[in-house]
């Protein structure tokens, strides 16, 4: 023990020996330290395995410890180049020792140049990493701090870019793990530089190059374009991206595991197709996190603007899961999860370009529908492997589209969904909402309120399904609520099912809501033009078939509208009066329509079991039937209101019936303008016939008689004409020019009860006169009224106490033919009576029936008319005495052929062969009486006078 002190005073003092001959060595050799480059660069490329180059050495020692001066420092690995310009070091020996690790008071590297073939983290051009070197470790552990000044370093970006990092001046500090720095960088790459960023790092290297730690970055008008993905700038059609931001990263392991960054201002463009897109940037703050390999972004407030339009305060969160295959489970697919609240969806439309590539579809149908409106709450789960597949949830308040497909344009919709493209619920709140649907409707459906819940399906196996529930919507005059089905199979035909009721304050509205597609133009615009007015309370909606198979023609299908339309009013067609107080069932069945009222007045006549129908949309003709009562006149009132008036509604003018008159009535209309064809027959029971062309009455007539539209074909009808019983028919037809009016008279009369006739001539006649007549009447649109008329007689069971030639015993025969012809002033009328005798005859019509001209001859040849207005009658022997009583003029009134009823020529001549007159017989006489002032002159020559 007492020599353990001299001892340690020996080893001491041998050390410091070792020392100062180490260091006075060092002084010495120092300076001369280049002559031993080789020798040392050989050293150097063991101990660090790469190829180090050293262009010169100069060394020195100061009173802390040797200085090196280094220039021309080139040094290569696998996944990095090194050069240096110049490096000063300068080595503290004491502190070294006393800390037993390298202390420098002085590493400082001048134009640095650092090529990286991996990403700044440490991570290949694949996003593989990579392992740390020797090289690296002797920035990072041998050195307790350095100085870049005028460096440069290279590496890859994400998107495989090589980006050039400026380091005009960094200090570097390295204790143990932990590594700091501070300084300026800036970023470029061959094509942009860009603006200086301030950095501050601590980082720590636990189980690899800067494993964890915390990274501050500032930067003014950065290009963040290259730093996204070249299939993503592909598909986006970027073309920059400059920000002023402030960044916080935090590195977990090697990598980024999360960041806060605010974007204090900054723009991006991108080009979609011909037209450039502007996203603006104001003081807006991003939290980007890391949850194992996946990455979120979360948006507290989008102070953003597209295109120059500003976002309202809306929160955004996005979350990508990237796709992972494993070896001994199943593959987890890729997925991007979007979260937003209180979005503009107009402002979201110049963002699609960023995302088509991943939602193509979604894009398509954006540019479609161009929605706006609120988004309240939006989630969207995004497959990236399978689009379709997308799992949403979303509210929304004033919603608005256009039109796409089948789906109308819409606005102020508010609702909810969820679910997948797959399956999922939706619901609908609509108020006070148009919605236009010009391929359906003529007019936009404006809906003040609507409520509708909907459901989905869609699958490969089944096809699109999709079913509506509860849907109530009340618009304008309309309420309908109901159900439907839809569902368009994968192979097959679609099929849609529907059931609704209605109710209809207003039938005039009812033209909003015809189908025109289905029910085509010429009926929706009759019915526009019919429906007045009314009340429709329970209608039922009924739909089930393919839509492509309407009108269902083989019974594959089947489409009805049952509307009982209450205190209506209905104009069947243009210029008809308008129906009032109609209560009348509407039955849309396919492509037809079927109508019936029990009642409704056409004017003061009744109308009851009113049947109206298209039974064929495409046909485009209505046919209405009727039954039709009321007084003759009331009906005749009715059709002279309608476009009948001048065919049906002259016709009955000019036949007038009276008395009450049942019958029916049908409508045949054409929806394409032409003529409308009414027809019906009507029944009389003791009904009065005025033919007022021939100015008389037919009274008691009973029978039946049709009528299309002026055209009238009678049965034959039983009446009254002059106290007589008489079969009568006629006819009319109507002609372009006028009517044309047939009436055939038939009748077995009693002469002596035959009203007109004197009394001298009714007790000199007796028996009954079986007689027919026909009578013509042509009535022109324009002139004179012109008639024929004909009538026939067997008076074989007439005796005639006439003086001959005219008397006759009862069972002789004899025939009378009678022709008349004329216009309502005079009238020619001609015949024979019997086989012979014949006349010829003009009458005037006036105030009193005259005759003007007239002849009567013996022989069947009809006389001619004489010259002069008078009366020539060529007769067999005659007794003058009893032929004067017949033909004298009643002097009062008492007898009933008057003046006042008919009025003779003033002049009258007569030949005979023999003339009883006065007691004695005249021969070959012939007698002339002329009319004087205060009497008569006759004349008389013959064999006897002169």
């Amino acid at each position: 023990m007492k020599r353990l002190p001299g001892k340690l005073m020996a080893i001491g003092a041998t050390l410091i020996v070792l020392v100062a001959l180490t260091v006075s060595g060092l002084r010495l050799a120092l300076p001369h330290l280049n002559s031993f480059r080789p020798q040392i660069v050989s050293v150097l490329n063991r101990a660090f395995d790469a190829d180090i180059q050293l262009r010169q050495l100069h060394g020195s020692w100061q009173s802390f410890g040797p200085t090196l001066d280094i220039g021309g420092i080139d040094a290569t690995t696998a996944d990095e180049r090194l050069h240096v310009q110049r490096a000063t070091l300068a080595l503290d020996v004491w502190q070294s020792l006393l800390h037993w690790r390298w202390q420098f008071r002085d590493v400082t590297f001048y134009r640095l140049q650092l090529d990286l073939n991996t990403t700044l983290m440490g991570r290949d051009h694949q996003g593989s990493p990579i392992s740390s070197d020797r090289l690296s470790n002797l920035f990072l552990r041998q050195f307790d701090h350095f100085i870049l000044r005028g460096s440069q370093i290279t590496f890859l970006t994400p998107s495989g870019e090589r980006t050039r990092l400026s380091v005009p001046q960094l200090t570097w500090l390295n204790t143990s793990n932990r590594h700091r720095a501070e300084g300026k960088i800036s970023l470029s790459n061959t094509d942009v530089q860009q603006g200086a960023i301030d950095v501050r790092m601590d980082l720590h290297d636990q189980q690899g190059l800067l494993d964890n730690g915390k990274v501050y970055l500032k930067a003014q008008d950065v290009d963040l374009k290259p730093w996204f993905s070249q299939l993503l700038q592909s598909h986006t059609g970027l073309q920059s991206a400059d920000f002023s931001l402030a960044a916080w990263l935090t590195l977990e392991n090697g990598e980024i595991a999360g960041a806060d960054a605010l974007l204090s201002r900054g723009a991006a463009l991108w080009q979609d197709g011909d037209q450039t897109h502007r996203l603006d940037v104001n003081q807006l703050a991003l939290h980007l996190s890391k949850r194992q390999d996946a990455w979120q972004m979360d948006v507290p407030a989008l102070t953003i603007a597209t295109d120059g339009q500003s976002w309202a305060p809306a929160a955004l969160s996005l979350f990508w899961l990237p796709a992972k295959r494993q070896l001994f489970f199943p593959d987890r697919e890729g997925e991007i999860r979007l979260r937003a609240s209180g979005l503009a969806l107009e402002r979201f439309t110049p963002l699609l370009p960023l995302i088509s590539a991943v939602t193509p579809t979604l894009r398509a149908r954006w540019h479609d529908l161009q929605p706006r409106g609120e988004l309240s709450a939006l989630a969207l789960d995004i497959p990236l492997s399978d689009v379709g597949a997308t799992r949403f949830q979303a509210r929304w308040r004033d919603l608005g589209w256009q039109s796409w497909e089948l789906l109308p344009r819409a606005d102020h919709v508010s609702g909810e969904a969820e679910g997948s493209l797959a399956a999922g619920p939706l619901q609908l709140a609509l108020d006070d909402s148009m919605l236009p649907y010009q391929s359906m409707f003529r007019a936009p459906l404006a809906l003040s309120r609507a409520r509708a819940t909907f459901d989905w399906r869609h699958n490969p196996q089944d096809g699109l399904v999709l079913w509506g529930r509860n849907i109530d919507a009340q618009a304008r005059s309309l309420w309908a609520n109901g159900d439907f089905y839809f569902h368009k199979p994968v192979k097959g035909e679609l099929w849609l099912d529907i059931l609704a009721g209605l109710r209809l304050d207003n039938a005039a509205d009812a033209w909003r809501y015809f189908p025109e597609p289905l029910m085509g133009t010429r009926l929706v615009d009759y019915l526009t033009g019919a429906l007045k007015g009314g009340q429709v309370e329970n209608a039922t909606l009924l739909f089930a078939g393919n839509p492509s198979r309407f009108p269902f023609k083989h019974n594959d299908g089947q489409f009805e509208v049952w509307v009982p339309l209450k205190q209506a009013e209905y104009q069947f067609e243009p210029g008809w009066p308008v129906l009032t107080q109609l209560d009348i069932d509407l039955d849309f069945v396919n492509d037809g329509l079927f109508m019936h009222a029990p009642q409704t007045a056409f004017g003061e006549a009744r109308g009851h079991n009113i049947a109206a129908s298209i039974p064929d949309y495409s046909k485009e003709k209505l046919l209405i039937d009727a039954g039709i009562s009321g007084a003759g006149s009331a009906i005749r009132d009715y059709f002279l209101q309608t476009p009948l008036k001048a065919s049906l509604g002259k016709t009955l003018d000019e036949l007038e019936v009276g008395g009450p008159v049942n019958g029916n009535l049908h409508l045949d209309i054409p929806l394409d303008g032409q003529p409308v064809t009414a027809s019906g027959t009507v029944a009389l029971k003791d009904n009065s016939l005025y033919i007022k062309p021939l100015g008389t009455t037919l009274q008691g007539l009973s029978g039946n008689f049709h009528y299309n539209n002026g055209n009238l074909d009678s049965a034959p009808l039983d009446g009254q004409w002059f106290g007589q019983p008489i079969a009568v028919n006629f006819t009319t037809r109507e002609k372009p020019t006028g009517f044309d009016i047939n009436v055939g008279l038939k009748g077995d009369w009693a002469l002596n009860q035959l009203p007109g006739l004197p009394a001298a001539l009714m007790e000199s006649v007796n028996g009954r006169a079986a007689w027919q007549s026909v009578i013509a009447v042509a009535l022109p649109l324009k002139g004179e009224t012109r008639y024929e008329v004909a009538v026939k007689s067997d008076l074989k069971n007439v005796s005639s106490h006439l003086p001959p030639p005219l008397d006759k015993s009862g069972g002789q025969p004899f025939s009378l033919a009678v022709n008349a012809r004329g216009d309502m002033h005079a009238f020619l009328l001609s015949g024979h009576a019997g086989s012979r005798n014949s006349f010829n005859s003009q009458w005037l019509l006036g105030r009193q029936l005259a005759l003007a001209r007239g002849a009567w001859a013996e022989g069947g040849k009809i006389p001619p008319l004489p010259a002069d207005k008078s009366l020539t009658l060529s007769l067999p022997a005659l007794d003058g005495e009893k032929w004067l009583a017949l033909l004298k003029l009643p002097a009062s009134g008492g007898e009933t052929m008057s003046a006042a009823r008919f009025r003779f020529p003033d002049a009258l001549t007569l030949r005979t062969p023999a003339l009883t007159l006065g007691g004695q017989v005249w021969h070959q006489l012939a007698l002339t009486r002329n009319n004087v002032a205060g009497g008569s002159r006759v004349t008389a020559q013959g064999k006897e006078i002169n």
